[in-house]
């Protein structure tokens, strides 16, 4: 066989086989938008269109959204942003231009636990759910087959 036909079939193989190996790369990701994503936002205006599938022309908004309504920003755009009513849970969109980020000391107010003031505090332990020490058949494990008490006499070693 010919040398010369036979080199650049090996160099072609030789850069399919390395352009084809894996190499270990660190994943790159893009935190931009990642950052803004789940932020707490409130209503800047006295009342702002809500719409829960999008707006669009010629559809008054399903609802509006009073001042300082706190929203969860879900996906920011440039004219409506997907947002989630922290107080229902409802998804819809909002002007983007009608919302501003929230204040510290609101972000204290949404996210401190609220206690209830009726609630009375009990004196005695709790109640015990689950009686692990029971005699209930359903409990207690079935008795081991033990081996017949005349064993065979082991192999003699050789």
């Amino acid at each position: 066989m010919n040398n010369s036909r036979l080199l650049p079939v090996a160099a072609l193989l030789a850069i399919i086989v390395t352009g084809c190996s894996s190499t270990n790369k660190p994943a790159v990701t893009t935190t931009s938008t990642a950052k803004r994503d789940g932020k707490l936002f409130v209503v800047s205006v006295e009342a702002a269109p809500f719409f829960r599938h999008g707006p669009r022309a010629g559809v008054n908004p399903d609802s509006t959204l009073s001042k300082d309504a706190v929203v969860k920003l879900i996906r920011p755009s440039f004219g409506y942003s997907k947002v989630e009513v922290v107080a229902t849970g409802e998804l819809g969109y909002v002007s983007s231009e009608e919302i501003r980020p929230a204040s510290p000391g609101l972000l204290a107010s949404v996210t401190a636990p609220k206690t209830d003031p009726l609630a009375t505090q009990s004196t005695q332990p709790a109640v015990e759910q689950f009686n692990l020490n029971s005699n209930d058949p359903r409990l207690v494990p079935p008795p081991e087959d033990l081996p017949p008490t005349e064993l065979p006499l082991p192999a003699p070693e050789q």
